[in-house]
């Protein structure tokens, strides 16, 4: 069920996402041209970009058909999926891109995103099925975790940093609608309808 939440189709893009940027950069203004032309504005963070470039097509946001996912890293099941609702969100209108790249071994190719933070979800780790499966695996399998970071994952990967409780902390973090959207990299003229957030 986890691989499903993170889960996305890569999206071919001629730009490289910043790898030495953590925190989202402004490389142009947020505004509609006066003639109905949208001006690019893009973030880009740490493995992830976002191009808002092109103009809306999807006013829907898509919604979740499986059960509640668990718990993971202090976030509740039901903010980790309003996070997968505003990524396939942007995923959908075009404005999302990543390179087909894990990013904890290396490998190219069916490649999927994975969050650490639910509240920023467009910090996402572009991750393979493999290592999706382990990170979420590595409390109950601790051992398969340590010989998998020590024979498969690139040394200086962020994924060494995880802590071996496989992040089943208490849900506690704040990740309701109005703070995922008020820290949101999107511009004012994006759409987003609210109401259709999941509330679990």
């Amino acid at each position: 069920m986890d691989t499903n939440l993170t889960s996305f189709t890569h999206v071919p893009e001629p730009r490289t996402a910043d790898r030495g940027t953590y925190e989202t950069t402004h490389d142009t203004c947020c505004r509609r041209g006066s003639d109905n032309v949208i001006e690019p504005v893009v973030h880009r963070f740490q493995f992830v970009t976002f191009a808002f470039g092109k103009p809306q097509t999807v006013f829907r946001l898509p919604q979740w058909r499986w059960p509640v996912t668990r718990p993971y890293n202090g976030f509740s099941g039901g903010a980790r999926i309003r996070g997968w609702q505003l990524l396939r969100f942007y995923q959908q209108n075009g404005w999302l891109y990543y390179d087909d790249v894990c990013s904890v071994t290396g490998m190219a190719g069916g490649v999927g995103l994975h969050n650490e933070d639910y509240s920023r979800p467009w910090t996402a780790y572009p991750v393979s099925k493999r290592s999706h499966t382990l990170i979420h695996a590595r409390a109950r399998y601790p051992n398969a975790w340590t010989e998998f970071l020590a024979n498969e994952a690139l040394s200086g990967t962020w994924a060494k940093g995880l802590s071996h409780d496989g992040g089943a902390s208490t849900a506690d973090r704040d990740c309701g609608v109005v703070h995922l959207l008020e820290h949101a990299p999107h511009p004012q003229w994006v759409v987003v309808p609210e109401n259709e957030f999941d509330c679990r």
